[in-house]
């Protein structure tokens, strides 16, 4: 090859190098503004996202850890609607205690004078839990309890009938009937608020639990379609006429859209298309006639009236570690270490650490989340 023709070789290589090195792909415009949107846009998600697990991991702080004001059985349920709207957050713990702290209220609580548990004659817990408030987990917690506090379960009282309201002569006998139960025994039954002053009876320590209005309905609404309490029924009443596929079937919003009587709450109303627990005021009102029609703010005030005076703690299944904190520390004769045998869930130590391990990851995402 020549030299001439070499050098042509050469130029012409470094051309083609050349053309490799810089050339440049052009790109539609419209896609380069559509990629740098995505970017954007999943940076903003993602900062969002991490808000949202920071707020969750904050929430579960305190959950997990109730302060000193948790101990106070401080909730957002003593304050009325009209100065909650004053305060954005007034319906949560925190909020309630910087509105009591605010006003000037904080000074005079104290647990002496916010424990009703000091009121009491007798040493006997009246629980008249409401249904489908957790309550019955609570119950089983005590049973559990039992032999380490030295205390007794009772789950049935005097009266072999189950009803809404009780005449002055059956309350007076399940008065009666609580009086002379031993001490140190925890009776538990679905029943209203007893007045024992009325019969100048000493008094046992009231607790109960509440729960959600709308949750604990739709919790009813499911509880009755389930197999379990519908087998019990069909073997204790076996000629009772059986409900249809249909109606098991159906979920709570089909039955509130389609307006069947029994997903219906009047304001007022007395009489129910179909027995139901719908009035979870009753249970602290009481025995009244003015206790029963639905919804009704008479009834509303009684029963916060009652609950205010008579009831040493009233907790919530949805905040368990700060309604078993309070049992605790104001009635510790019934409750004494009630949290640590709450959270013994495991009998083998040994067993727990496995099943963490073969867990580990789903536990990292569960603690991420915050649920």
């Amino acid at each position: 090859m020549s030299l001439n023709a070499e050098r042509s070789y050469k130029m012409k290589l470094r051309d083609v190098e050349n053309a490799f090195k810089y050339r440049r792909i052009p790109y539609p415009k419209r896609s380069v503004e559509l990629i740098a949107l995505l970017a954007i846009s999943c940076t903003f998600f993602l900062f969002m996202h991490t808000n949202k697990l920071n707020s969750r991991l904050k929430e579960m702080e305190v959950k997990l850890q109730p302060s000193e004001f948790s101990a106070l059985g401080l909730t957002g349920n003593h304050i009325s609607g009209h100065d909650a709207g004053k305060h954005d957050d007034i319906n949560t713990l925190h909020g309630t205690y910087q509105y009591l702290k605010s006003t000037g209220q904080l000074a005079s609580l104290s647990t002496e004078k916010l424990n009703n548990t000091r009121h009491s004659k007798l040493e006997v817990i009246f629980f008249n839990r409401g249904a489908k408030v957790g309550s019955e987990a609570l119950m089983e917690l005590t049973q559990t309890m039992a032999p380490y506090n030295n205390m007794t379960v009772v789950t049935k009282g005097p009266m072999d009938i189950v009803s809404r309201t009780r005449n002055a002569k059956e309350q007076m006998i399940q008065a009666l009937w609580v009086t002379e139960l031993e001490p140190g025994t925890i009776y538990i039954e679905h029943c209203n608020w007893l007045d024992f002053r009325r019969y100048q009876l000493p008094r046992p320590i009231y607790i109960n639990l509440v729960r959600d209005p709308v949750e604990r309905m739709i919790s009813w609404y499911y509880y009755v379609r389930g197999g379990y309490r519908n087998a019990i029924h069909h073997r204790r009443f076996p000629n009772a006429t059986i409900k249809s596929e249909k109606w098991f079937k159906k979920s709570y919003n089909d039955c509130v859209r389609s307006g069947d009587p029994e997903c219906q709450y009047v304001p007022g109303s007395i009489k129910d298309s179909e027995g139901n627990y719908k009035r979870q005021t009753l249970f602290f009102c009481g025995h009244k006639r003015e206790c029963l029609p639905f919804n009704s703010q008479q009834a509303t005030q009684l029963a916060k009236l009652h609950l205010e005076r008579d009831y040493a703690v009233v907790g919530t299944w949805e905040e368990t570690n700060i309604t078993l904190t309070v049992l605790e520390a104001y009635i510790p004769r019934f409750f004494k270490g009630v949290r640590n045998i709450f959270e013994c869930r495991f009998h083998d130590e040994l067993f727990e650490i496995v099943l963490r391990t073969d867990y580990l990851n789903t536990f990292g995402y569960y603690l991420l989340l915050g649920k």
